[in-house]
């Protein structure tokens, strides 16, 4: 199978979303399908997933810009002068203006955010931390920075939902002190923060048009890996590149 679970296309820019497979028999660390190096760590498996999605994403997995995610709000921005495949470390963002340049988000619960703009793409790595912190905003301004004027677009990828995200009162209060709206309730009644409403949300007040209804809730769903339903599962991938020639297809 391939672990792409869905495509996008859009403003001169390509993106796709990674998950696992459920048919893969288990393993005592990990699962079929992790894209993540650092926890678990399966040199072999992981290499095999990452040329499985680069063949059906038509990229180059060693040119890859992962990121080195550290629940902040810095940005990388990657220039001609960046080495095709060096990784992005100590940002939870990135965006670049260079055709061909493959950008990709790791998440296994927090938000994975694609934008697309004419002449740029980024990504974003959206957990509570980052959310508070301003990573939204942070990679809107980058964005807008390298692409300059034109229309800016954002898709979400699966995250655990405001259904799942279970917090303590006192977290869950001192959140909405910072962002009022982020509280939820989950489907079982208790405290916690919906993310995925809150990006949207940011992305939406920052002007950006987030297209698709929301996505599937990574507790929920197990096509995804999940750190709270299962911590040393692993991570899927956002990844988006832009086009070489920029073209806008709708």
């Amino acid at each position: 199978m391939t672990f792409v679970q869905r495509s996008v296309r859009l403003s001169g820019g390509r993106g796709w979303f990674t998950g696992r497979d459920l048919q893969a028999p288990p393993v005592p660390i990990g699962g079929e399908g992790n894209l993540a190096h650092r926890r678990p760590h399966r040199p072999s498996d992981l290499a095999a997933a990452r040329r499985e999605v680069a063949a059906a994403t038509g990229t180059d997995a060693t040119t890859w810009h992962l990121l080195q995610q550290v629940h902040g709000s810095d940005v990388a921005v990657v220039d001609p002068a960046v080495a095709p495949g060096k990784e992005l470390r100590g940002v939870d963002a990135a965006v670049t203006a260079v055709p061909g340049r493959v950008l990709g988000v790791q998440a296994a619960d927090c938000v994975p955010v694609l934008l697309f703009a004419p002449g740029a793409v980024g990504v974003a790595h959206a957990g509570r931390a980052g959310v508070l912190g301003g990573v939204i905003a942070a990679v809107v301004e980058a964005l807008q920075a390298v692409a300059g004027t034109g229309p800016l677009q954002a898709v979400l990828g699966p995250a655990i939902g405001g259904c799942c995200y279970e917090v303590p009162p006192a977290l869950h209060d001192a959140a909405c002190e910072v962002l009022p709206g982020i509280g939820a309730r989950t489907a079982w009644g208790t405290h916690s923060l919906d993310l995925p409403a809150a990006v949207r949300r940011q992305l939406t007040d920052l002007g950006v048009d987030v297209l698709g209804p929301p996505a599937p809730c990574t507790y929920d769903d197990e096509a995804y890996f999940s750190h709270r339903r299962d911590p040393g599962s692993g991570r899927q991938l956002g990844l988006v590149v832009r086009d070489a020639h920029g073209e806008v297809v709708a």
